[in-house]
This record gives structure tokens, sequence and C-alpha cells, in this order.
């Protein structure tokens, strides 16, 4: 299937997709970043229809099904209420408050977090999710911690295909999950979503990369012995902000990395607070 964009709308294949109008919108949008939501949502939920009701206070862009189909509720010019409260430093080390005023939002038909409920798992409104359909993991940021729904090929392919055209047509060189940009507030797409992966394949680049990151952090970051901020120091100064490090390890919210030189030597090792590390 082709994706494009005409007029700011989104073409899969010789038509627009199906266009559900939101009236939970801003002003005009120069779009700079593309963020994956989940919609915490069952298969009998229609998200779009949602996002048309004023009392919603909320919208996206792009919603995509479970079985691949996309509908849009916001053309890509138009701000839509779907980041909140959130911020976002780019890879110039430029921060970003409120990144609804800079971003287009697709949210994903997914359940995300589920429970434990005897042999099987359940939603958050007590549905029950086939366990073949179902991963365990942590968060990345740590928490939740628990059962996951996994996110379908068809839905998978089609969300790359629009990423791909968004990201043509408007230059757009960032794409963000929405537990980065607001953090302990969010956990979308949250660890069933292979979000390097995903860029990797939006971008055109092999998917099997090393897991290489930089620092970002204006003020440098510390590498430290430990999983902790009172682990000693590895070295008596921060890692320079755009350092280039490999990472090899995860606890909670830290990571264990090696430290890059020009030729992709590795320095040093030890562990560095993730927030302050932005995927490559």
């Amino acid at each position: 299937m082709s994706y494009s964009v005409n007029n700011h709308k989104l073409r899969v294949g010789a038509s627009n997709a199906e266009f559900v109008r939101s009236p939970n919108i801003g002003g005009i949008l120069v779009p700079q970043f593309l963020v994956i939501h989940y919609t915490a949502s069952g298969p009998g939920s229609d998200i779009a229809k949602y996002f048309s009701s004023p009392a919603a206070n909320v919208s996206a862009h792009l919603v995509v099904r479970r079985d691949g189909t996309i509908k849009q509720c916001v053309p890509f010019n138009v701000v839509g209420w779907h980041a909140g409260k959130s911020s976002w430093r780019d890879r110039r080390g430029v921060l970003h408050v409120g990144l609804n005023q800079s971003s287009i939002g697709i949210e994903i038909e997914n359940w995300g977090p589920l429970h434990k409920a005897g042999a099987g798992w359940v939603s958050w409104t007590k549905v029950p999710v086939d366990s073949g359909s179902v991963i365990e993991a942590t968060h990345k940021y740590g928490s939740p911690s628990g059962g996951w729904e996994a996110y379908g090929e068809r839905q998978i392919d089609s969300v790359i295909g629009a990423a791909r055209a968004i990201c043509d047509a408007y230059g757009i060189e960032e794409i963000v999950g929405h537990d980065d940009i607001a953090p302990g507030r969010k956990s979308d797409p949250g660890p069933a979503w292979n979000m390097k992966s995903f860029i990797a394949r939006v971008q055109g680049r092999d998917s099997g990369d090393p897991d290489f990151w930089v620092v970002n952090s204006p003020t440098g970051l510390n590498l430290r012995d430990g999983a902790s901020a009172s682990a000693a120091l590895k070295l008596p100064a921060p890692l320079p902000n755009g350092t280039r490090v490999q990472m090899l390890e995860a606890s909670g919210n830290w990571r264990y990395v090696s430290v890059l030189d020009a030729l992709n030597v590795p320095t040093a090792s030890g562990w560095v607070h993730g927030a302050y590390l932005r995927d490559i």
C-alpha cells in the first residue's frame, strides 16, 4: 500500500484516509516532531468518533485501528490536542514545551498496560485480553511493569507507511513517544512498541544497528559507577552534550553505556540517567 500527503491530508493508495473531523484543535501547525501514542481502548471503541465530540477535549491527527485502517481527525497543518503537558529537548539542544504546538500525533488502538487476573490478563476496564497477544515487560522508565497488549503487524505496517509519508512531507527528523515527552505522566506507546526498530524503518535504516544514543543535556551528564545518583563518578567531568554512547544494559531509569570516541571506539563505561539520552 502506498501512502502520501496531499493538502495536509493522508492518502492511502488512490484515496484519502477517512476523515472524521475533530473540533478539539488549535491554530496553525508547522510540525517538527511526530509523537506516537496508544489509545488505551479495546476493539469495540471508535476513538476517531470520540475525538469528534467537543466534550472529549482531546484529539490526534491520525487513529490507526487494529486491522490497520487509518482515520484522520485533524489536518497535518492544524494543532491537535494530543500531547498535553509535555517537553522535549531536540537534537540541537533546544527545549520545546507543550508539544501540541510543534508535533503531529498518531494514536494506535491498543489497551496498553494489562493486569494479571488468575492465569490470564485483563485491561484497565477488566476486559479479558488473549494471552497470545500479551508481552510481559517493564516500561523503559521503570513503571509500570507487567503485561502489555502487542501491536499487530498490519497495524505496525500502516503506522510505518503513514509516518514515512508525514516525515517526507514535512521534513520531520525526530519521532518520539508520548512517554518520552511526558515521562512519569504517560506510558504510551509502551514496551510492546519497538520504537527503535520503528524509527529505523521509517527513516530507511537497518533496525539491527547497535543501540547508539547521544547525551541530551546542555550541562553534561555524569557517568557513574552504579545505577544511582549517589554512586561514585567514573569520570571527573560530565560527558558533554552530544557525546555518543552505546547502551548495553538498563536498570529502571538508569542505563549502562560505553562512551564512544569519533571512531566509535569505547573509551569508558558506566551508568547514566536515561532521561538525558536521545536515540539516534
